[in-house]
């Protein structure tokens, strides 16, 4: 009678499939370890760029605090202010003779004082001054936007970053017509709506620019009336000087809201000539109802805005 097989301890012979598998493994073993090579060298070289990154803003805000600091930056802040309430002053001023006369000699923006400055007797190098001026005023506020020294809220560090932005137009725009290349604001306002509609979606780009620049006009109006603006002087300037601040900030507002308007009809319309910067926006105000007060209204807003802004660099929260 036949005894049944014993179990036996000797592993089962490989399969097909187990061979496979045991190849594939052999084949990918090298990719394997290829990526985790890969993946550890990407690890680092984000850990390498996050430290340049870091020592980067480190050394930027170190830089910024130096230039904000600096008393030959705040003395050039002082001037640029200075410059600014000077081209404010004349903007007012070329609004109230449109008021008064029908008609102005220059247009009522930056652009038409930068003009007039240009024509006068030494005119090109108080441009090149000029120039210099806005461009510390440009440092000066980017510099506090990074450090966030005297801003209460991250707005109002946005708010220096946006100013200095703008003086950085301005002192572009002043270089310009020192060298004789430069171009009214209106002009400008128009090239930048042509070139916004020729791209895809340049309707809603220029909607959306209509859209900010109009934000810029609410902003400065709650400046002015919360008197936010107050905290940019290193002490009250009296009643009289923040009701004139108050004014000079409402109206400029007023302006700018009308400014983003015209962007947006400028959109819906098709019309790049709609768009024509501040001073078509007081044209826009003097052609509606009751339009000759408006614009007089706002003619001496700016002229009050002006004021401050010399009140400003005299008083400057450095």
């Amino acid at each position: 009678m036949s005894r049944p097989a014993e179990p036996t301890d000797e592993a089962p012979a490989e399969g097909p499939l187990a061979a496979v598998v045991h190849e594939v493994e052999e084949v990918a073993a090298p990719v394997v370890e290829t990526v985790h090579n890969a993946v550890d060298t990407v690890h680092d070289a984000v850990e390498a760029a996050g430290e340049v990154t870091r020592q980067a803003v480190e050394t930027t805000a170190r830089a910024a605090e130096v230039a904000e600091t600096h008393r030959a930056v705040s003395a050039g802040a002082r001037f640029g202010f200075l410059l600014d309430g000077l081209l404010h002053v004349a903007m007012g001023w070329a609004g109230l003779q449109v008021v008064w006369i029908g008609r102005s000699t220059t247009t009522a923006d930056e652009s038409g004082a930068l003009t007039a400055i240009a024509t006068t007797l030494g005119g090109r190098a108080v441009l090149w001054v000029s120039c210099v001026g806005f461009a510390v005023v440009t440092v000066w506020n980017l510099a506090r936007a990074v450090t966030g020294r005297h801003c209460h809220t991250r707005l109002k560090r946005l708010e220096h970053a946006a100013d200095g932005i703008a003086y950085a137009t301005v002192a572009w725009a002043a270089a310009a017509f020192a060298i004789g290349a430069g171009q009214t604001s209106r002009d400008s306002t128009v090239g930048i709506t042509r070139s916004l509609l020729g791209l895809p979606g340049g309707v809603l780009l220029v909607v959306g620019t209509g859209i900010a620049v109009a934000g810029v006009g609410v902003f400065s109006i709650w400046s002015g009336l919360s008197r936010d603006f107050l905290l940019d002087l290193a002490r009250p300037p009296g009643r009289l000087l923040v009701s004139v601040g108050i004014l000079g900030f409402v109206t400029r507002g007023v302006a700018f809201a009308v400014v983003g308007l015209l962007f947006v009809i400028a959109a819906r319309t098709h019309d790049v000539t709609a768009s024509t910067g501040i001073d078509g926006a007081l044209h826009f105000l003097q052609q509606a109802p009751a339009g000759r007060w408006a614009l007089a209204v706002v003619s001496v807003g700016l002229v009050a805005f002006g004021v401050y802004l010399m009140t400003r660099a005299r008083h400057l929260r450095a």
